[in-house]
């Protein structure tokens, strides 16, 4: 038996969507009520909360599972600066063209008639588009905005194409401008076809986005962008799904894989840029995405992100069926905290196996059928270590109490904590609660002394509260 749970075990690792069913959102991403019920650990959750809140300086973050929101921090909605992550946009907009032919990765500069204005030396005109998407043109002019690694890069002419990585900006907006170029195609109307419009972003402005940079130094400006939390995670949605949404393949498979293959491995991203390691994971980089290599989580195997200053992140994690977005306003001109530590501890928070556990209680949720959940809940308690199932429903109670004010699915849960908890004060308290919002004082009166007669330790210093409360509603019968 257990060999035969092993084999099982180890399909579903490696076949990481053999028990995951796709869910794409429509005009705005549906949430899960209770993450506990769908696998993830609240303490873990609280902890990334806690870590956000003290030491980062994120205004904006989302976990998205299944095509669900899991965890959401911050403003989501607001749209602001990506920095880089600019870049891994912009890849993604190459592949129906490289497909069709219109754009040949293996043309050089020479081939395309681009001189830079006579700047280019005779063997940088020999770059290939290939070599400027993957950022190893041996390229090294000033670039229309600042933020690269060229100061690690060696004299001009010293190196071949393709010889050498170094983090360029010259090469990425020299990407954007083949793109043009090759397509007849602006950027942004591109993002606006391929990609705003048919994955329904809620806050994509296509106005507000505008190419920036230093135009005494080049007519190649950078192709800045701003867009929202919520947008960047459909972006990601996009990318874990190998660029299908719904039953439409966006963006060719092949290319997805081609984007987050590795181009440069990690022994020379770390051997050109030290300070890139870190305590969690080996960094390589694809086509204008960074790849996570030999990660410490085997979770974050063949994840990667695109990354930009002040704080943003998209971390597809395909082991898990997930996306991370984290996003800081660029306005305030902070950067703080460590996203790979962030998105260690979100792998962490996920357990397989609480979620296959879990599995008949979540679909009941997902369907909003309290009267299902409830009744597989008696039939069966749960019980998982490190999970308070007690505490997971009372906060669903307290969902449907407070914000849907649903009041028949919120008793109907706080009296299923009550026949599951019945020496627990916190349970009567909640069902007083839910009576006394929905008129019904007497029986809101009987819970509450039943709290209280319960809450011996005095915990939380409330019984001096409740007793008030009982008082006044005696007082108004």
């Amino acid at each position: 038996m257990k060999n035969h749970l092993l084999i099982i075990m180890t399909f579903l690792f490696l076949n990481p969507f053999a028990s995951f069913s796709q869910n794409f959102p429509k005009t705005e991403w549906e949430k899960v009520k209770i993450p506990s019920f769908y696998g993830w650990h609240q303490n873990y959750l609280d902890s990334l909360e806690n870590y956000i809140v003290d030491s980062t300086a994120t205004t904006g973050m989302m976990i998205i599972q299944d095509g669900r929101v899991i965890y959401e921090y911050g403003n989501t909605s607001e749209n602001s600066y990506i920095a880089s992550c600019r870049k891994s946009i912009l890849a993604m907009l190459y592949g129906t063209y490289v497909k069709n032919g219109i754009i040949d990765l293996n043309k050089s500069l020479a081939d395309l008639d681009i001189t830079y204005d006579g700047m280019l030396l005779k063997k940088e005109k020999e770059a290939t588009v290939k070599d400027i998407i993957s950022s190893r043109s041996g390229i090294y002019l000033p670039a229309a905005n600042s933020g690269d690694m060229t100061n690690l890069a060696p004299p001009r002419g010293t190196v071949n194409r393709g010889e050498l990585w170094i983090y360029n900006n010259w090469d990425f907006n020299m990407a954007g401008h083949i793109f043009e170029k090759l397509t007849q195609k602006n950027i942004y109307d591109e993002i606006d076809t391929q990609l705003a419009t048919p994955l329904q972003m809620e806050d994509w402005d296509r106005a507000s986005q505008e190419k920036s940079g230093d135009a005494y130094l080049t007519d190649v400006l950078a192709y800045h962008m701003n867009f929202s939390t919520r947008d960047m995670a459909r972006l990601g949605w996009l990318m874990l799904n190998k660029g299908r949404w719904n039953n439409q393949q966006l963006i060719l498979e092949f290319w997805i894989d081609e984007m987050t293959k590795a181009h440069t491995s990690f022994e020379e991203v770390h051997k050109i840029a030290p300070f890139i390691k870190n305590d969690f994971t080996e960094t390589a980089y694809g086509y204008m995405w960074w790849l996570w290599h030999n990660p410490k989580n085997r979770a974050l195997e063949n994840a990667y992100s695109a990354q930009g200053a002040y704080g943003q992140n998209i971390t597809v994690i395909p082991s898990i069926n997930a996306v991370v977005v984290i996003k800081t306003n660029d306005l305030y001109q902070r950067q703080k905290g460590d996203h790979y530590f962030m998105i260690d501890l979100i792998a962490k928070a996920y357990d397989q196996q609480l979620k296959e556990e879990l599995k008949g209680l979540a679909i009941h949720l997902t369907q909003n059928d309290i009267k299902q959940f409830s009744k597989e809940y008696k039939k069966t308690p749960p019980s998982f270590d490190g999970v308070d199932f007690q505490n997971s429903v009372n906060q669903l109670a307290y969902y449907y109490l407070s914000e849907t004010k649903e009041y028949n699915k919120a008793r109907s849960l706080f009296e299923l904590n009550v026949t599951q908890n019945l020496s627990s004060w916190l349970v009567y308290d909640g069902l007083g609660e839910c009576y006394l919002m929905s008129g019904n004082v007497e029986k809101a009166i009987q819970n509450y002394e039943r709290a209280l007669s319960l809450n011996k330790d005095n915990q939380w210093n409330y019984n001096e509260q409740l007793t008030y409360i009982i008082k006044r509603l005696q007082q108004k019968k």
